[in-house]
C-alpha cells in the first residue's frame, strides 16, 4: 500500500474495509498483479480490494457518487463500468463467493486495465514506481467503457480456464485441496490457463469421461461379504431364507443336486495406484498426443475420485522420469505435473515391453498391497515380450489396460485385461474409445 493510501475509502456498500481479511484479500490481488506484470509496481490496493469484492459479493452495490472522494472518482467509474459490462454475469457465475477465482478475476482485470491505460510504460514517478492514479485524468467515458470490455473479455477466458484447472486438480471432488494452497499458486494457475497446449487439453478434457474405460473391480467370493447376486449351490450358510420353506423332500433333493438358491456375496479388493504409461514416440505427435494427454489427466481425476495414488510416465524407446501424486493431492505437485505433460512433444521410437516392466518395478518398490492398474496409451505396433511382461505384471499384482490409438497390437490384446481401440470420427476430427 502506498504512503497516504487510505484503505477505508472503499467504493462498495456493506464491505468492512477495516477488516484484516478484506485488507489481506486486497493485498493478495495486488501481489498477483505485480507478478503478472513482471515488475515491481505500485498497484493500488484500494482498487484491488474493490475489484475483489465486485467479483466475490452476491450483489455488489456502489456507494452514492456524492460520497466518493475526488481522488477516487475514476476508480468509481471503472467499477461502475465493470458491473454493467457485457461479460460480468458470465464471470461472476464462476467467481461468486469463491475467494480463489475472485482473486484471479480481480488480478487479471486489473493488469489488463493497467496495460490498456498505458501504465506499464508511463505514469511513473522519479523513483521508478507508478503514480497512484491508474486511470488517466480526463479520459472519455466511451474510452473507459471500451477498456473495461476488452479487459473483461480476457478475464472471462482466463477465469473459465482457471476454473477448469481447479476442477482438474481436485478431481471433481471439491475441497480435496486446501484453498490456501491454491491462493499461493494463483500466478501459476493463470500462466497455465494461458498456455495454448493446456487450453487445448482442457477443451478436450471436457468431453472425456474416464469411467468409460471400464476397468472391472477384482472381487473375491466371501460368505460374509456384500450381496452381489444370486446363484445355485449347497452352502447352507448363504441360503435364501425363502428356500427353508420348501417341503423336506424337495429341500434335500435340491441340496444333493446343488440347486439351492443362495446369496452370492463378495469382497472387493483394495485398489492400488492408477499408473499411466503414455507413448511419446514420433508417430504420436499432433492430435493423438493432445488427446492422450487429456485422457491421462482424466485418469488422474479418476484416481482422486477413487482415493488412489496416481503414477505417470512418458516413454518412447526409454522410460522418462516418474511422476507421483498421493491420495491427498497437493496443488504444487499437480500443477507441476500438468505443466510437464503440456510441455512434452512427440518424438523418438517405441519400446513398450521396457515401459511396462519399468512400471511393474515402480509398483513393487512402492510395496502396494492392493491391486494396481497400468493404463498404457499408445499407437505402437511394437512386438511385446509377452512371457516376461506377464511375469512382471503378476509379481507386481498389477493388471494391464491398453488404449490403442488408431492401430492394433495382438500381443498387447492377449496380455491386457481390457483392450480399447480409439477410432477417429472424421466429420468432427475427434477420437472415440471403443472396447474390443
Amino acid at each position: 500500500m502506498s504512503r497516504g493510501e487510505n484503505i477505508e475509502e472503499g467504493l462498495l456498500r456493506g464491505v468492512n474495509y477495516k477488516d484484516p481479511v478484506a485488507q489481506y484479500r486486497g493485498a493478495r490481488v495486488a501481489r498477483i498483479s505485480r507478478i503478472l506484470l513482471g515488475k515491481e509496481v505500485n498497484v493500488p490496493v484500494r482498487l484491488s480490494t474493490d475489484l475483489f469484492y465486485s467479483f466475490y459479493l452476491p450483489m455488489p452495490i456502489l456507494k452514492d457518487a456524492g460520497k466518493i472522494p475526488s481522488s477516487r472518482i475514476n476508480d468509481y467509474k471503472l467499477i461502475k463500468n465493470l458491473l454493467s459490462s457485457t461479460r460480468i454475469h458470465e464471470i461472476r457465475s464462476k467467481t461468486l463467493v469463491d475467494p480463489l477465482l475472485s482473486s484471479i478475476a480481480a488480478s487479471v482485470f486489473l493488469v489488463e486495465i493497467m496495460k490498456l491505460a498505458g501504465k506499464n510504460n508511463s505514469g511513473e514517478t522519479g523513483n521508478g514506481r507508478r503514480s497512484p492514479e491508474l486511470i488517466p485524468s480526463g479520459i472519455r467515458e466511451d474510452q473507459l467503457r471500451s477498456m473495461v470490455e476488452k479487459a473483461a473479455n480476457i478475464t472471462a477466458k482466463d477465469v473459465d480456464n482457471v476454473k477448469k484447472l481447479k476442477t482438474l486438480v481436485e478431481g471433481q471432488q471439491p475441497g480435496t485441496v486446501n484453498i490456501m494452497a491454491y491462493e499461493e499458486y494463483g500466478p501459476e494457475l493463470i500462466k497455465l490457463a494461458r498456455n495454448l497446449e493446456v487450453r487445448r487439453i482442457l477443451d478436450l478434457l471436457t468431453g472425456i469421461k474416464p469411467w468409460k474405460l471400464r476397468i472391472p473391480d477384482r472381487k473375491l467370493q466371501f460368505k460374509h461379504g456384500e450381496l452381489e447376486s444370486y446363484e445355485f449351490g449347497k452352502d447352507i450358510e448363504r441360503i435364501v431364507p425363502s428356500r427353508l420353506a420348501l417341503p423336506d423332500e424337495l429341500f434335500y433333493l435340491r441340496l444333493l443336486e446343488g440347486k439351492l438358491l443362495l446369496y452370492r456375496k463378495v469382497l472387493t479388493q483394495g485398489k492400488g495406484p492408477i499408473y499411466v504409461l503414455l507413448d511419446k514416440s514420433g508417430s504420436m505427435d499432433g492430435t493423438k498426443m493432445i488427446w492422450a494427454k487429456a485422457v491421462t489427466l482424466s485418469l488422474y481425476m479418476r484416481a482422486v475420485r477413487e482415493n488412489r495414488e496416481f503414477y505417470f510416465r512418458f516413454f518412447d524407446s526409454i522410460p522418462y522420469p516418474l511422476t507421483t501424486i498421493g491420495r491427498r493431492p497437493k496443488a504444487k505437485h499437480v500443477l507441476k505435473m500438468i505443466e510437464y505433460i503440456a510441455r512434452i512433444k512427440g518424438s523418438g521410437g517405441t519400446d513398450i515391453s521396457k515401459a511396462i516392466i519399468t512400471a511393474c518395478n515402480d509398483i513393487r518398490r512402492a510395496r502396494s498391497k492392493d491391486l494396481s492398474d497400468i493404463i498404457l496409451i499408445t499407437d505402437g505396433v511394437d512386438r511385446i515380450a509377452e512371457n516376461i511382461v506377464r511375469y512382471n505384471l503378476k509379481k507386481a499384482r498389477a493388471r494391464l489396460v491398453t488404449v490403442m490409438i488408431m492401430g492394433d497390437n495382438r500381443s498387447l490384446k492377449r496380455i491386457s485385461v481390457k483392450y480399447f481401440a480409439v477410432m477417429r470420427l472424421s466429420q468432427k476430427n475427434l477420437l472415440q474409445i471403443v472396447e474390443v
